[in-house]
């Protein structure tokens, strides 16, 4: 006769406690996750998108007009301000589908469109905008394609485009978007050449320092002002719209951001990796005056040993009065020739090293409030002469023996940047 197993009383209570337990678990993290998804879509659904806020504000604003079912701002407005990606924008127009057209406030580079003109996919503008420069820098979460017109434009009173191209995320402005605006007579015009990207046969529109709309060859360095598409369900976080006070949208770049390091106030330009590029806001300065400097007795070469050059000045004079020089990272900075095809990246592709620089040719600039500073760039048919901004929103040559203002920049680890938000009223600092 078999003896009947005992039954282990503890090991069952284990087992039912352990299932009870797991159970529990299952069903409250199921109801947490739950209840977790449905307040994020309340709030989701709580919060005004941007384009929500610009059509309520402006519903009954003369300036704001319905043109072909997109409502464009149009004439002198003067908030229609966005803050995205530490840069600012101005809204051009809310579209059908609730997308919002943004064109920069200023110009933030200058270049020759092309040497041949065929479109401006192919400028190279188009190539620095979509390839090269400003879509590895920019914030891309909030962005969407970029509608650029391909129409061939003949006449300045064109109001409508036919014909798109939908598959960049960064352009810039078409003549009818210009002219829809209100032209010279709108918040566009801001006193300085631009290019736009319509094409007239084998030309391309710009417009004039007094807002007017011309065609050229495309080989004159004029400004760059790119246009970028944000998502219509781009969430409104502050702001009235005002340049005190932009429209703020969310968004996670140290490009563009403010720099404090002891008294001075820089822009990070360029991320790379663990280094971020910095020029200076503001003129260098020398007992609290604008400074100048003849740029070198010889070349366009930035030689930091070649006595009595700007270089050596910067890396061997101004660096010493710098309290945080040891913080700077001594790395390469183009200093290269423009080419007869006009094409930046010849001026980016050679390199110098030197701690501290200045702006070339195809970087970024953001103080457009800036002019008749050296860039280090220098013009292949002549050795002697260097590239200058000038007031008006273009670029020319000076001689490399003449005296201009000077805008340093300089390199330093990102993970130097331990307390602030990067704005203009609460920038980084380095502890």
């Amino acid at each position: 006769m078999k003896k009947r197993r005992k039954l282990n009383v503890q090991k069952t209570f284990c087992t039912i406690s352990a299932s009870f337990i797991i159970a529990c678990i299952l069903f409250y993290g199921f109801r947490f996750i739950t209840l977790y998804l449905d307040n994020k879509k309340s709030l989701e659904a709580q919060a005004d998108t941007l384009a929500k806020v610009i059509n309520d504000n402006n519903k009954n604003d003369d300036t704001f007009k319905d043109i072909n079912g997109d409502y464009y701002f149009s004439g002198k407005v003067d908030d229609n301000y966005v803050m995205y990606s530490n840069m600012l924008w101005r809204v051009v127009k809310v579209n059908k589908d609730n997308s919002i057209k943004l064109v920069s406030s200023d110009n933030i580079s200058y270049l020759a469109f092309d040497d041949e003109i065929t479109s401006f996919n192919d400028s190279y503008i188009s190539k620095w905008l979509n390839t090269d420069v400003l879509t590895n820098q920019l914030d891309k979460s909030a962005i969407t394609y970029n509608p650029i017109c391909t129409d061939n434009i003949t006449e300045t009173n064109n109001k409508e485009c036919e014909n798109y191209n939908n598959e960049l995320n960064f352009g810039l402005l078409s003549v009818a978007e210009y002219v829809n605006a209100g032209g010279e007579e709108s918040y566009l015009n801001n006193e300085k050449f631009f290019y736009l990207s319509s094409i007239k046969d084998d030309e391309v529109w710009y417009v004039t320092s007094r807002g007017k709309l011309k065609s050229s060859s495309g080989n004159k360095l004029y400004g760059v002002r790119p246009t970028i598409t944000l998502k219509a369900n781009t969430i409104y976080t502050s702001g009235k719209g005002t340049s005190e006070d932009p429209y703020q949208v969310s968004s996670d770049t140290l490009f563009a951001s403010f720099v404090e390091l002891g008294d001075e106030t820089w822009r990070v330009y360029e991320v790379n990796g663990d280094t971020i590029k910095l020029s200076l806001n503001d003129y260098l300065k020398v007992d609290n005056t604008e400074f100048s400097h003849i740029y070198s007795n010889d070349n366009y070469y930035h030689n930091d040993t070649t006595y009595g050059s700007l270089a050596f000045y910067l890396n061997q004079t101004y660096i010493n009065d710098l309290s945080y020089q040891n913080n700077l990272l001594e790395t390469n900075w183009s200093n290269g020739l423009l080419s007869s095809n006009y094409d930046y990246k010849d001026c980016l592709d050679t390199t110098v090293n030197s701690k501290i620089a200045m702006l070339s040719i195809g970087n970024i600039i953001l103080n457009d409030n800036l002019n008749n500073y050296f860039l280090m760039s220098g013009n292949s048919e002549n050795e002697d002469m260097v590239y200058e901004i000038k007031e008006n929103g273009s670029m020319s040559e000076i001689s490399v023996s003449s005296e201009a203002y000077v805008v340093p920049t300089i390199a330093i680890s990102k993970d130097l940047l331990t307390k602030g938000k990067g704005t203009s009223n609460e920038p980084y600092e380095v502890e």
